[in-house]
């Protein structure tokens, strides 16, 4: 089993740093009782009614280029540099069909020059909070009018997570035929061990999420996943329109009281001459990535010895700002499935004679719940309790 979570120690160094936990909301359950979950889809992060959030914008920017119902019935005749972002991507003999651009092409605007920097915070801020993810690709902006889809594929390699975020007017979607995203259910993917004989149809076999406007959507990318094949609309106006893109490069970070980064004005010259505000580490940070480190080493020995899962698993942990105990060790996502080339089957018995089956995902959660929550970390200096999340990616 290939586990990737690197040297913390070098990557806290080097982490996304924050002393505020304003709108730290991450949704988390014990790490002992986390269930996969390969789906999650968030109708209010984005603030969808609120004009001035980057969804808002975005979508206004749009239909200032594109649209015909605003207060410029001829914008969509507009001959600018900002019409003429979109490629008409079709690839792979009709597997994928839409309009494309990159979203940093098209929202770069004079009107609103900070939209794509607002848009990219607020997809960092989600993969923080609700996947324990730090970093995120480039988002890309697609159209998709009649005739577009995208047939069904995985593209696990960009990342443990992808995510859809719609522009799509709830009006438009309410007459749009097709523009779902299909989600294959995970318990397709092992169709035997539960088949009972009957037919099914395709809302069991697959996840099917309208692109609601705002909506955020993540989901594993190694299960099968497309766009149903839009019908109707020529313009594009009228077509699902969606930014995407994937969490990637999974990476350690934390906030709060171990986060704080010392300082001190290192230039105190004469007339003339400008203090110079020089940053120190504070060294309980050093101190602390080796207390991790350790425990993490300690809980990777033990994943040897128990069966293989693969996807990804982020731990959130919360060290008490003055007696640096870890006084809650939770789940924020959970992708895991065990590996059915390793699985071993009966491993044992009970007293009574029953069997054991091997359980390797409750054996992975059990080795880190006991490499990682008797760690005892430094005391903060400000004696703020520091949220430390980890993700793990086991391939």
């Amino acid at each position: 089993m290939t586990t990737c979570w690197r040297n913390t120690a070098a990557l806290l160094a080097a982490a996304w740093w924050c002393t505020s936990t304003d709108a730290w909301t991450p949704r988390a359950i014990p790490l002992t009782d986390s269930v996969p979950r390969h789906v999650v889809i968030d109708d209010d992060f984005t603030r969808p009614s609120d004009k001035s959030s980057p969804v808002s914008r975005a979508r206004s920017l749009f239909d200032l280029r594109h649209g015909t119902g605003g207060g410029d019935e001829h914008a969509d005749r507009t001959a600018t540099a900002g019409n003429f972002n979109w490629e008409w991507w079709n690839a792979g003999k009709g597997q994928y069909t839409s309009l494309r651009t990159p979203a940093a092409a098209f929202l770069d605007d004079e009107s609103d020059p900070e939209l794509y920097a607002d848009l990219c915070d607020a997809i960092t801020t989600f993969g923080q909070q609700q996947l324990g993810m730090n970093a995120a690709s480039p988002p890309w902006i697609s159209c998709y009018i009649d005739g577009c889809e995208q047939r069904l594929h995985t593209d696990a390699p960009h990342g443990p997570w992808a995510y859809v975020i719609s522009l799509t007017p709830d009006e438009v979607v309410d007459v749009l035929d097709g523009g779902e995203t299909l989600i294959m259910k995970p318990a397709i993917l092992d169709y035997w061990r539960g088949f009972d004989g009957f037919a099914m149809e395709e809302g069991e076999l697959f996840e099917k999420v309208q692109p609601r406007f705002g909506r955020f959507l993540s989901f594993d990318p190694r299960l099968p996943h497309g766009v149903r094949q839009v019908r109707g609309p020529r313009t594009m106006e009228g077509g699902r329109l969606v930014i995407h893109g994937w969490f990637s490069e999974p990476t350690p970070f934390l906030v709060g009281g171990l986060a704080a980064k010392g300082g001190e004005a290192a230039g105190h010259g004469g007339e003339g001459e400008e203090a110079v505000e020089e940053e120190e580490e504070a060294p309980e940070v050093a101190v602390a990535a080796k207390i991790l480190d350790e425990g993490l080493s300690a809980a990777m020995n033990a994943l040897g010895s128990v069966g293989r899962v693969t996807g990804c698993l982020s731990v959130r942990m919360v060290v008490d700002g003055s007696s640096g105990e870890v006084t809650s060790l939770d789940s924020l996502a959970d992708s895991l499935v065990p590996d059915p080339d390793d699985f071993q089957g009966v491993i044992g018995e009970t007293e009574e004679g029953e069997a054991i089956y091997e359980d390797a995902r409750a054996d992975v959660l059990l080795a880190l719940q006991q490499g990682l929550a008797d760690l005892e970390f430094p005391a903060a200096p400000s004696g703020e309790d520091t949220v430390i999340t980890v993700p793990f990616v086991f391939e």
